[in-house]
C-alpha cells in the first residue's frame, strides 16, 4: 500500500511484541496500522513522519 508516514509510534531500541503498532501509514485518506509481525527489538527505523513510501520499501528493521 503506497501512502506517507502518518506517525512513527515505535523506536530505536525499544523491545516490541508481535502485534503490537509500529507506525501509522495514511493512504487514500485512510490511516492503516502497521504492526509488529514478530516479538524482538527495532534495530532501525528507515522513515519519519511525512515520508511517502511504497509498496516494498524498508520502514523498520526489527530482530
Amino acid at each position: 500500500l503506497a501512502g506517507n508516514i502518518w506517525k512513527v509510534i515505535a523506536t530505536e531500541g525499544q523491545t516490541v511484541a508481535e502485534g503490537d503498532v509500529l507506525l501509522i501509514l495514511e493512504a487514500m485518506k485512510m490511516e492503516t496500522e502497521i504492526r509488529a509481525a514478530q516479538a524482538g527489538t527495532v534495530l532501525g527505523i528507515a522513515v519519519k513522519s511525512g515520508d511517502a513510501v511504497s509498496v516494498g520499501d524498508t520502514l523498520m528493521t526489527l530482530a
